[in-house]
């Protein structure tokens, strides 16, 4: 089983916005030399959505140290108070501009882009047919322009505690069956699996092996494999699904929340290698 390990990144600027997870920050440079330098093989680059990152200098810095940017996080819509499916016209076609945007560095590297917490937290009092609706025109407007550009988006099921929209991996697949675009799929997330599916393994098998991304972290929020004894997931019986299903891509882990988050990060990606290599043999 191949995948390529990453680390959630930004610019510096997010930590004002008390994200989610905590991720590397810095230049382009300096998070690649850093991914590499901790043992990954690059980062998941999540940009402004307003002020996208020059893919030139995105470029210049995996040219320079050898990594890879195999993903584009549009996490930071919400963040920033968008959402592709929000009642307010206005905020919904600034977060579709953004996503837009995104898509467009991302095909600077034949790369995808997540569409996760970017959907908003759903609109209150609309039906469920009401934002069927809504979806399915913002999807498609959404794929049309990544199959112009060459990016494919990579829809991401997300507990209910951070949408009330598509909650599960059934639900994601089905609306991969209904747009029909091979430039519109699925990702896998360990935190949704724990906390929206009847189990960990059925997720990862609902997926029918159409995801190429998984992002690897505890629910509480810190990376796998360094935390003996207080993590919930059960990272020996992931590792296993995953290469029943024969899942190939990549993975990206986020930093540890607290403390110097170089030695956690080296610690997931050993942990993460092991765990996920066939016969021992690493990726």
């Amino acid at each position: 089983m191949k995948i390529k390990l990453c680390l959630f990144s930004s610019t510096p600027d997010i930590e004002k916005l008390n994200f989610l997870v905590k991720v590397l920050t810095g230049t382009p440079l300096e998070l690649a030399q850093r991914a590499i330098a901790w043992g990954y093989d690059g980062f998941e680059f999540m940009p402004d959505p307003e002020n996208v990152t020059d893919p030139g200098e995105i470029e210049r810095a995996l040219k320079a140290t050898g990594a890879m940017m195999p993903v584009v996080n549009s996490g930071r819509i919400a963040a920033q108070g968008m959402a592709l499916l929000h009642a307010d016209k206005v905020l919904r076609a600034r977060a579709i501009k953004a996503f837009k945007r995104m898509l467009d560095l991302a095909a600077c590297f034949q790369a995808r882009v997540g569409l996760g917490m970017s959907r908003g937290a759903g609109i209150p009092g609309a039906s469920r047919q009401e934002m069927d609706i809504l979806a399915d025109d913002v999807f498609r407007e959404l794929t049309e322009h990544a199959t112009k550009v060459g990016a494919v988006i990579m829809l991401e099921p997300a507990d209910p505690g951070v949408t009330a929209y598509i909650n599960t991996m059934d639900e994601a697949v089905a609306w991969v069956d209904r747009i029909n675009n091979p430039h519109f799929g699925v990702m896998l997330d360990t935190y949704q699996l724990a906390d929206a599916e009847p189990s960990i393994e059925h997720g990862i098998r609902a997926a029918r092996g159409l995801a190429n991304h998984i992002h690897l972290y505890d629910p509480s929020r810190w990376p796998p494999g360094v935390r003996d004894g207080t993590q919930r997931l059960d990272w020996k019986n992931i590792g296993r699904v995953l290469q029943e299903e024969k899942f190939s891509g990549t993975g990206s882990v986020v930093l540890a929340p607290e403390g110097d988050p170089e030695p956690a990060a080296r610690a997931a990606v050993r942990f993460l290698r092991s765990l996920l290599s066939k016969d021992g043999v690493h990726s």
